[in-house]
């Protein structure tokens, strides 16, 4: 074991690389999007134990606040969760649990119900703190190269992105797990084993454990060198992302819309990284070589008069008249607004809005709004004679996965009108009346 004096280096040592990123990071905002407050994650472990009393040491206790993720996966979950609660506590800081259920044990649904946590608990202009430091960017990093990750995966964890409507830092990456050691050692520190971190099943315990000690032995400064090299990827992705983005702007007919016409027009190479960048800057998804190939296959090269469909984690992929969508999935039940009126009701996927016109539906008086459900027909003012509600939303370019759940409107047990598409005969004013917009959310707005 090491002297008093080298764990108090490695307390000095994490203190001002820090300070030093926190600083960094701060000069690279505009003074008034400075976050209004510091919210830490932890765990419990080791690494947030220290990140949460350099923290406490750093700030004033009124901007910080502590979360703890529940994941339900451990016997022991619920101790873990009163131990993050006192030492919150102790140093007089606001504690806040967020439970999560993991769809599986695995790291990588864990990962997922975690950061969707902070996601939805992050309230505006917040920045979420975490204990990430130089050893686990080392893991990322090979694990990452294992799987095949590429350029975007060989970046590793970033310092810092926008999370929610505020930030995400990790202020401690530049610093090694042996030097936290050292501080947790200097401040008297307790902390909590996950049992799982020692399991070899986990691919990145067997990184960690097996693989990681030798290549840092034989390369004493592998973890300098590989967060270098982590950081000259993230320039290099910058550069990338500076080009695709010029594509991509040359390609989008809408944010959830790409035209595959001005895809194809762009050299072969381009064309699936240009794929890749616009889900990831959609979906936060990022796409590999296998994905891409199915993609081509299933909707790209599908015939003219099919409607294939890939689905990812938060969305799914269609293709419809010479283009790429991202939809959002939609809600299984839909609520109703009450009487219509005039005005915005809002629903699940999308907004109905009602105006004054000069000509358009008579009355709204004993309106209803009733979800598509099949079979209906109507007679269009103007069109003379019936059609299929089916047809007239094929007419008008209606995707498919929209047509199902489309917004009619009625009166008793007679259609009214087809919201945005038409109004049916004996409800049209010449005069004066009503005009109906329905407008689907689009994935960018998150609805």
């Amino acid at each position: 074991m090491r002297p008093d004096s080298g764990f108090n280096h490695d307390l000095k040592q994490c203190e001002r690389s820090m300070a030093a990123l926190i600083t960094d990071y701060l000069q690279k905002l505009p003074s008034a999007e400075r976050p209004r407050n510091w919210v830490i994650a932890h765990s419990g472990g080791l690494d947030s134990q220290v990140l949460l009393h350099l923290a406490a040491r750093y700030f004033d206790t009124s901007e910080l606040r502590v979360v703890h993720v529940n994941h339900h996966l451990q016997a022991d979950a619920e101790q873990w969760a009163e131990f993050s609660q006192a030492q919150a506590a102790a140093l007089g800081l606001r504690f806040f649990r967020l439970d999560v259920y993991p769809q599986s044990d695995s790291e990588e649904a864990a990962r997922d119900a975690r950061y969707q946590a902070f996601a939805e608990n992050l309230q505006q202009g917040e920045c979420l703190l975490l204990a990430h430091h130089a050893d686990d960017q080392a893991e990322t990093l090979l694990f990452r190269f294992l799987r095949g990750s590429g350029v975007a995966g060989l970046c590793g964890m970033p310092r810092s992105r926008p999370l929610a409507g505020g930030g995400l830092l990790r202020p401690l990456l530049h610093c090694s797990r042996e030097a936290l050691e050292g501080a947790a050692a200097a401040l008297g520190l307790s902390s909590i084993e996950d049992p799982s971190n020692h399991s070899l099943d986990y691919d990145r315990n067997f990184l960690r454990a097996e693989i990681l000690p030798g290549l840092k032995q034989r390369w004493p400064r592998l973890l300098q060198r590989w967060q270098s090299n982590a950081e000259l990827m993230q320039q290099n992705q910058l550069l990338l992302e500076s080009y695709l983005q010029q594509d991509l702007d040359q390609c989008l007919r809408a944010p959830d819309q790409l035209c595959l016409a001005a895809l194809k027009a762009l050299p072969l190479v381009r064309q699936p990284e240009l794929l890749r960048f616009w889900v990831a800057q959609f979906c936060g998804e990022l796409l590999n070589g296998r994905q891409l190939t199915q993609i081509e296959r299933d909707l790209i090269l599908a015939r003219e008069d099919a409607n294939p469909c890939y689905q990812l984690k938060t969305c799914s992929i269609r293709r419809f008249q010479g283009a790429l969508y991202l939809v959002l999935p939609i809600p299984q039940t839909m609520a109703q607004p009450g009487p219509l009126q005039l005005g915005t009701h809002e629903f699940a996927d999308g907004c109905l809005t009602v105006a004054p016109a000069d000509a358009g539906l008579k009355t709204l008086k004993d309106l209803r709004v009733v979800r598509r459900q099949g079979g209906e027909r109507c007679r269009p003012h103007g069109r003379g004679g019936s059609v299929t509600v089916k047809k007239l939303l094929q007419e008008s370019a209606v995707p498919p996965w929209r047509r199902d759940a489309w917004p009619l409107l009625y009166h008793d047990d007679e259609l009214v009108a087809v919201v945005g598409i038409c109004v049916c005969d004996g409800w049209w004013s010449e005069k004066s009346g009503f005009s109906l917009l329905w407008r689907p959310f689009s994935l960018s707005e998150k609805a």
